[in-house]
């Protein structure tokens, strides 16, 4: 397993205990973290720790195993630490949510044999220690700032995570993973704030797709917090392939990759991966990911890398390090800026439904970085957290009324909805759809008719793009089939033009913002003149009555036209189920009476020369 990348090259496989670092450099032992409570590892409710932007903080995600993913961290945190200054104060955070070979194998105390860290371990992780510990050597002689080395969980068994429990056991939820991830790197923005050389790395365990100790798959339990992230490629035989696999399953969850790094195997994998990416559009509207290619590691010359090679490697690199912490810094500003811009700049260029453009306030618009499941993660500046010379926090936001109904999907739905729509488009691109079958649409028109909504009644489904079109198109196959039923289609388009065609609907209905669907709903402030001065309303209006639950009680509410209705007809009910057993209610008098309100309209209506058609 990669987890044993660097202890194996430094020939370092001993027994890492909890009191290493005072071996290393004499600073204080571990510290033993017990703010997370246990959850039951099925799981819980999503996580929802705001998650601030104070620092740049990346995921450090491998193409494969053994790729140097630790080695990259180890660089990238020592560059960052001894670049910081009196002018430039920080801290430097480095955080293994995930670890096995533990206390052997230890990449976070790689990380403090390279810049002299403090580390921690998390409760999980703390049973795992013991007293035989291994001295590392200090690879730098230079001076660090101050950096923070922690595990969180760990397993003993040198193995994929999802094995080591199920050898092991001591299981642990992607939500406590996800939860840890997200209160330690809070806890460290605390800790460094007004600190603007900062910066945090977590590095996962294996490749983009290894498993999680869930046997999910990591990408997608770290896919809630979409932390941008390095992806650290592969520099061997086959690595262009593995580095651009890793990659498209990062953008398949819109999960944003800063820079790739490469060893150099001097088989120019990083000129023909960039190559293909900045051909490839890779870059989701912004510039591709750069590819950075590092000095190959030093040969073994037995089993393992000498200490000396190995901080000659390090050193070398070291302008290549310094490079990487730059563009990293460089790109979590860019994205500061367009995220505290947005608002301003969509209401300069957005025309948006359902909204007075000239009383939004500061706070109406929001700005959404990314959806998760059922949540947005929006951006909130200084001025909705009420927090001067705050960068923001990203919020979860539960999404109420699934984006207008149409997205109904959970964070584990989410992922497989996304390879679906990937491969659709993959596939098939866009079909024009008269005359055209194809199998994605013919599946899913069978399923309507035979298990879906219209079984026992329909034979056919029209498909349409959206639900103002769909109503409208149902209102044309409704009418067509009235003017059939009535002999309708017999008279001439003369005679027809003389008829009155009207819709039966509901008193505060919305069908949509198209024209006809706009028609076939009742008089509304969305409806007048200066809102809409072509709305002439084709409809017959019903009151409908109405539901609510209040104060614990299932209260009914008539329409106020419903005149003499029978005064001992139940309108309250103690639970949910009396109040929507519709067979009961369809059988009552109350039911009765409103049958015959509706009724009577309709024959006005007729009697007035309208065709009731829909």
């Amino acid at each position: 397993p990669e987890a044993g990348g660097l202890a194996g090259m430094m020939s370092l496989r001993g027994r890492v205990g909890q009191a290493a670092i005072q071996v290393l450099a004499g600073r204080r032992p571990p510290v033993l973290d017990y703010q997370l409570q246990r959850r039951a590892a099925s799981g819980g409710p999503p996580p929802a720790t705001d998650l601030g932007l104070q620092a740049p903080t990346y995921f450090v995600w491998g193409a494969g195993t053994d790729v140097g993913k630790t080695l990259v961290s180890c660089g990238i945190c020592s560059a960052a630490s001894r670049r910081i200054t009196e002018g430039n104060p920080g801290d430097v955070f480095y955080f293994k949510p995930v670890q096995t070979g533990f206390p052997q194998d230890s990449d976070a105390d790689q990380v403090a044999a390279v810049t002299g860290a403090d580390t921690e371990i998390g409760e999980h992780a703390a049973q795992l220690t013991h007293e035989d510990v291994t001295e590392f050597p200090k690879l730098y002689a230079k001076e660090h700032g101050s950096v923070i080395a922690r595990t969180e969980f760990a397993w003993t068994d040198p193995v994929s995570p999802h094995l080591a429990v199920q050898i092991q056991g001591r299981p642990v939820s992607d939500l406590e993973i996800e939860e840890a991830v997200a209160t330690q790197i809070t806890r460290f923005y605390e800790m460094s704030a007004g600190k603007p050389g900062s910066l945090a790395l977590v590095e996962t365990a294996g490749a983009v797709l290894s498993p999680a100790p869930s046997g999910r798959v990591q990408a997608d339990v770290f896919r809630g917090m979409r932390l941008p992230g390095i992806l650290v490629g592969d520099g061997r035989i086959g690595g262009i392939s593995n580095t651009l696999c890793a990659l498209e399953s990062l953008h398949l969850r819109g999960l944003d990759v800063a820079c790739i790094v490469m060893m150099d195997m001097g088989l120019k994998n990083d000129e023909a991966v960039q190559e293909i990416i900045n051909a490839g559009g890779y870059g989701n509207g912004l510039k591709p990911p750069a590819v950075i290619v590092l000095p190959p590691i030093p040969k073994r010359r037995s089993t393992h890398i000498s200490e000396q090679s190995l901080r000659s490697w390090f050193l070398q690199s070291d302008g290549k390090f310094a490079k990487i912490v730059e563009l990293l810094r460089t790109q979590h500003n860019e994205r500061l800026k367009r995220l505290m811009g947005a608002k301003e700049a969509a209401k300069k260029v957005f025309w948006w439904p359902f909204t007075q453009h000239g009383s939004l306030g500061p706070t109406d618009v929001t700005v959404v970085d990314s959806r998760h499941g059922e949540s947005w993660a929006v951006y909130r500046d200084a001025a909705d957290i009420n927090t001067p010379g705050s960068k923001g926090t990203l919020t979860k936001m539960f999404d109420g009324s699934g984006s207008w109904w149409t997205c109904g999907m959970d964070r584990v739905v989410h992922p497989i909805i996304s390879r679906a729509v990937a491969y659709g488009c993959g596939r098939y691109g866009h079909v024009l759809f008269p005359q055209q079958v194809y199998q994605p649409a013919l599946q899913i028109a069978q399923d309507l008719i035979s298990d879906g909504p219209g079984r026992g009644w329909a034979t056919r489904v029209f498909f349409s793009d959206d639900g103002s079109t769909a109503v409208e198109v149902a209102l044309k196959m409704a009418f067509h089939k009235y003017m059939k039923d009535h002999g309708l289609l017999d008279k001439s388009d003369a005679e027809l033009e003389k008829e009155k065609f009207v819709m039966l609907g509901l008193d505060g209905s919305y069908h949509g913002d198209t024209l006809g669907a706009m028609n076939s709903q009742a008089p509304s402030v969305f409806t007048g003149p200066k809102q809409f001065p072509w709305y002439q309303p084709m409809g017959v209006w019903l009151q409908p009555p109405s539901l609510a639950l209040i104060q614990g009680e299932w209260k009914l509410d008539l329409p106020s036209d419903l005149s003499g209705a029978p005064s001992d007809a139940p309108l309250t009910w103690a639970t949910r189920d009396e109040a929507f057993d519709v067979t009961e209610r369809k059988t009552s008098a109350l039911a009765a009476h409103y049958t015959a309100k509706i009724r009577q309209q309709i024959d006005d209506a007729t009697k007035d020369g309208k065709h009731v058609g829909a």
